[in-house]
């Protein structure tokens, strides 16, 4: 432990992460003063040195106007899905229901597909359960869904918000978009080397729907014949 904590890269803290704790230390004291600020920085320090943050590698590349089309269609998602859960709570009639689903993402980036799930879950009427990084596959709870085409709706929704992040944040967001480049690039990866599975190609080994096959279930091994 004594090793780990003189280790030179667990000394290396982010300054940000340091700002951010020690503005939280002094907001928890209610008023600004060289203790509380000194005082903040020490438990920061000490904070980063027990649980260090885990290294992230960031493949971003920031497209001005895809941000703007993100932010902008975010916001109006938001304030319309407002009014849709509001008066659904105040509506006369029976009780609102929801159903649980799985889908597939395209972006193999973890950041981007945790931004993705953010941006869902902060929509009102849609609550991402969890999010598998190995297949990519998102469990999503959506309120007033009845039928399947409703469901086919809710994931053409969040297929267009993870396209709007892709495009916004991906340094290449048409690798992943475009299916026939999807397929080539595939295909060169399996030429090089092995590959993660997807969800798609668990469905194809284990005969089971996404929807059906719980990500930590993962698939279950083919049963071996027996010589005759």
């Amino acid at each position: 432990m004594i090793r780990g904590l003189l280790s030179p890269r667990r000394w290396r803290m982010s300054p940000w992460a340091l700002l951010w704790l020690t503005v939280v230390w002094v907001m928890l004291w209610g008023e600004v003063t060289p203790v509380a600020v000194v005082g903040g920085a020490i438990v920061a320090v000490i904070v980063l040195l027990l649980f260090p943050l885990p290294h992230v590698l960031v493949r971003l590349r920031p497209r001005p106007w895809g941000l703007i089309v993100l932010i902008s269609r975010f916001s109006y998602d938001l304030a319309v899905a407002s009014f849709q859960v509001a008066w659904l709570t105040v509506r006369p009639g029976p009780t609102v229901g929801g159903v649980v689903m799985d889908m597939e993402l395209v972006g193999d980036d973890e950041l981007l597909q945790v931004l993705t799930g953010e941006m869902v879950t902060l929509v009102p009427g849609s609550v991402v359960i969890e999010l598998d990084p190995a297949t990519r596959v998102l469990t999503i709870h959506a309120l007033d869904v009845r039928t399947r085409q409703e469901a086919e709706a809710v994931r053409r929704r969040i297929r267009a918000q993870e396209a709007r992040v892709l495009r916004a944040l991906h340094p290449d967001p048409e690798a992943l978009l475009d299916p026939r480049r999807r397929r080539e690039a595939q295909r060169t990866a399996t030429r090089h080397g092995p590959v993660s599975e997807t969800a798609d190609q668990v469905r194809e080994q284990t005969g089971q729907r996404v929807e059906e096959m719980r990500p930590d279930e993962g698939p279950q091994a083919p049963e071996e014949e027996t010589p005759r």
